[in-house]
């Protein structure tokens, strides 16, 4: 009965997360299934004692997040609003990422007079770095902290939430060697800290042989799989990984841990079984040699664990693991669903946030699948005829794990598409060679060469000369077969009621409900929800409908234009940051999301990186039809990649120039205003200022119907005159110039143009100090509404050709609010339910 009470406690956690949301309707909901059930037992279809257990870990459920988690607050925070520098005090706690240039943290902000915390946990990020700093360390720093944020776009990745479910409350940066002092102890540090000290100056000592004797990419897959640094890792590695499904050999989970134990225990056992008898009599009188091999496989893996980062991923694994060891040792091994349900029940309650993790819940919905599969091929082995010759042995051994790894991607495809939009299919062959070799010889052989490299410190990392071998073998590999056709498979994430659906029916038809006709239905459920998926990754274009999406991308510009005849145009992609892309992360999910695999023209409006940073990416992942430029050549390294994955893609470049039409159809019109001359010279940014780059930038105006939305790219004062000759008339939505800086406030253009709608793309707490308030109230003083896409998030922007009536919608707006119920009850929860509509409607 217990995977059934974590279920009901599982239900209670998540209805208690949307209960701030929409009380009204979770309570209607859970008296309904309060009277059903009621019902089953009066029926005798459902026992009264488990009706109750089910229904009081339902209400549990709901009881326990409401306690525990922290209340949604229906005001912004204000903790860290200051917009000077501070000097703090605090402790590392957990231990410290490294990357070659940077150092993170987790600093628990303490009081400098008595040492003792006061609930601020904070994530320092300390690039240029000096001394190194340990895990429990005391430091002073000073940085000016904020809260964390990021992008606001349709079905994107919440930053701000991901964080907070580590306890995360703000967010800085230092630079420099000296931007971080250590302080001596206060008093005699307690063995917590010193142990975490310890565990991580190990960490070091391998680190440092690591780089020493290994080169890229070999150096960062062995730190990845071994002390979970995953900061060295390159990013076509990790491209090559998530693209042949074997992304998760790079966080040390469930896969790492579980073979690790699976070896020692192995080893262990049978080593036990070489011992003399008389010798293994004595031992047994003590403990039993499966008890102990399951007291050493559980000491190894805590030190594995340990040494890995006790990340929130290895820790859940590690607990799936013990209680699996503490079932064997109690001897309840058969029940490993209970376990799992124990597994999740202690995650659970140490922090009920951890349900929303995507390792959370792609490491319980992979072991699900392998035990219903196990399950399956189990009773198929009882009652078939068993295999008697070596050969029909392992043909057995090698049909099962296809079986298995066919369940694990087939059940964890909707959450890898939600996430990733990517579907990795590959992974039903790659994970039949890359997981049993990583976990059974990269890791154990890596940890051995770690292990020595503790106790015998030598000049190089002992065993390189073979794991760099071993490792590049298995790049090589990847990268292999990520090059092969169709391996790159690019989805739309799937809603939340097509994965509701396929769930359902995955569970009627490998679950443990027995009815007529269950896999009939079932089959049916997943036939429903695949096809509602393939359907709703087909633009719809219908000759009459235009939008315009103006993205959160932080400190930088992207726009996409979808017209009525289905053409679409995007202008800009972001930046592209030392730990961030725009493009993949951003950009590309909006694309794929709205079913958007080829884009028949791109325009990069100038050759700077918060402009095209996200471009290549982008051009080298989707289909493009046509590539709008300056004509000026940068030379820098990301300028030149995107010359070159231009080339390599054979996309035509085509250099802007004013008067040309980008797109001329029959009802909308994208035409260029600016430059005023074809370019085509190489200059390097040492010969040439910003200045002379904005106003170079690609100016093109869109004529949709009674409409004109114009966007103006970086371009200042000097370029402003130029257009201001072109006797422009007003335009419905202006994309700002320069983000609103002053260098691109010209008053007498923005009388003339006098737009409806003003449109700031700017980063939130950005250090340019964009937008200036003066370009703000000289937009304002002509009538314009303002729109900022750090405040309202993206901006949509949608009209038709058979009206001229236009809507602009923020994507602040509909994201749902808590209800305030002294303030209004079922009108709230109603304006969240027009919210989730919306949302609905238009993405």
């Amino acid at each position: 009965m217990l995977p059934s009470l974590c279920a009901a406690f599982l239900t209670g956690l998540l209805a208690g997360s949307l209960l701030p949301f929409f009380p009204i309707s979770l309570l209607f909901a859970l008296l309904v299934f309060i009277v059903i059930l009621s019902m089953a037992e009066r029926a005798g279809v459902v026992d009264y004692s488990k009706g109750f257990m089910w229904c009081a870990a339902l209400c549990l459920g709901v009881i326990y997040w409401t306690v525990v988690t922290p209340p949604v607050s229906t005001h912004p925070r204000n903790d860290f609003s200051s917009e000077s520098s501070t000097e703090y005090t605090g402790r590392i706690v957990g231990l410290v990422q490294h990357a070659p240039s940077r150092l993170t943290m987790v600093v628990d902000l303490i009081s400098s007079s008595d040492d003792v915390p006061y609930a601020r946990r904070i994530k320092l990020t300390w690039r240029d770095f000096g001394d190194v700093v340990w895990g429990g360390d005391r430091i002073v720093f000073r940085a000016r902290l904020r809260l964390p944020a990021g992008s606001l776009n349709p079905r994107g990745f919440d930053y701000a939430a991901y964080v907070e479910r580590q306890g995360i409350e703000a967010v800085g940066t230092v630079t420099g060697p000296e931007a971080v002092r250590v302080l001596p102890p206060a008093y005699e540090s307690s063995w917590w800290w010193n142990s975490w000290g310890r565990i991580d100056r190990w960490r070091g000592v391998i680190r440092e042989k690591a780089i020493g004797s290994l080169a890229q990419p070999t150096r960062g897959l062995f730190l990845g799989i071994v002390i979970g640094e995953r900061g060295y890792l390159q990013d076509d590695l990790q491209e090559w990984f998530m693209t042949t499904g074997t992304i998760h050999l790079l966080s040390i989970s469930g896969s790492h841990l579980g073979l690790v134990a699976v070896v020692v225990f192995g080893a262990i056992r049978r080593g036990l079984t070489v011992l003399p008898s008389a010798m293994l009599l004595r031992l047994s009188r003590f403990v039993t040699p499966i008890r102990l091999a399951i007291l050493c496989t559980g000491l190894v893996v805590t030190l594995y664990a340990l040494l890995a980062g006790a990340e929130l991923a290895t820790m859940r694994a590690w607990i799936m693991i013990c209680v699996g060891l503490a079932a064997m040792w109690i001897g309840s091994e058969r029940y490993l669903l209970h376990a799992l349900a124990g597994a999740a029940l202690v995650i659970l309650l140490h922090d009920p946030r951890a349900m929303g993790d995507i390792s959370f819940q792609l490491s319980f919905v992979s072991v699900l699948a392998i035990i219903w599969g196990m399950a399956a091929l189990s009773s198929r082995s009882n009652s078939g005829e068993q295999a008697r010759t070596k050969q029909s042995i392992w043909g057995r051994h090698i049909q099962e794990a296809i079986i298995l790894g066919a369940a694990v991607t087939l059940a964890t495809t909707p959450l890898v598409a939600w996430y990733f939009n990517q579907v990795p299919w590959l992974g039903l062959a790659t994970n039949l060679v890359a997981v049993p070799f990583t976990g059974m010889i990269l890791v154990p052989l890596g940890l051995l060469s770690a292990c020595v490299t503790l106790v015998h410190v030598s000049a190089d990392l002992p065993l390189s000369s073979i794991q760099e071998y071993l490792l590049e073998w298995m790049v090589n590999a990847l990268h292999w077969c990520a090059t092969l056709p169709g391996s790159d498979w690019r989805v739309p994430a799937p809603s939340l009621g097509s994965m509701v659906v396929c769930y359902l029916g995955l569970f009627l038809v490998g679950g443990s409900l027995r009815f007529r006709h269950r896999r009939a239905i079932g089959s049916m459920l997943i036939a429903l929800a695949l096809g509602g998926w393939a359907l709703s990754g087909i633009p719809a274009a219908d000759g009459d409908r235009w939008r315009v999406t103006f993205l959160d991308v932080g400190q930088g510009d992207s726009a996409l234009l979808q017209l009525p005849d289905g053409t679409t145009v995007l202008i800009d992609g972001g930046g592209k940051y030392e730990r961030f892309d725009m493009g993949r992360s951003v950009i590309a999910p909006f694309l794929l999301n709205q079913g958007i695999r080829r884009l028949d023209h791109i325009i990069a409006t100038h050759p700077q990186q918060d402009h095209v940073g996200g471009l290549p990416w982008i051009i080298r992942h989707l289909e493009v039809g046509a590539f709008w430029h300056t004509g000026i050549q940068r030379s820098e390294p990301l300028f030149k990649e995107l010359r070159e994955v231009v080339a390599a893609r054979t996309v035509h470049a085509h250099v802007a120039t004013g008067g040309e039409d980008v797109v001329q159809g029959e009802s909308c019109r994208l035409t260029v205003l600016n430059p005023s001359g074809a370019r085509d010279r190489e200059i390097s940014v040492r010969n040439v200022s910003g200045t002379v780059l904005n106003n170079e930038s690609v100016v093109v105006q869109l004529a949709c119907g009674h409409q004109r939305i114009l966007f103006a790219a970086d371009i200042e004062i000097d370029g402003l005159h130029r257009l201001t000759t072109l006797a422009q008339d007003s335009v419905t939505v202006l994309k700002v110039p320069h983000h609103g800086a002053r260098s691109s406030l010209d008053r007498r253009w923005i009388g003339l143009i006098r737009p409806r709608y003003a449109v700031f793309s700017v980063g939130k707490n950005n250090s340019y100090g964009h937008p200036a308030d003066d370009v703000v109230e000289a937009y304002s003083a002509v009538g314009s509404e303002v729109l900022r896409t750090d405040r309202d998030g993206a901006v949509i922007v949608t009209g038709r050709l058979s009206t001229s009536d236009i809507q602009v919608r923020r994507m602040r707006e509909m994201v749902v609010q808590p209800v305030v119920l002294r303030e209004c009850f079922w009108e709230c929860e109603w304006r969240n339910w027009h919210r989730v509509w919306l949302q609905a409607q238009e993405f």
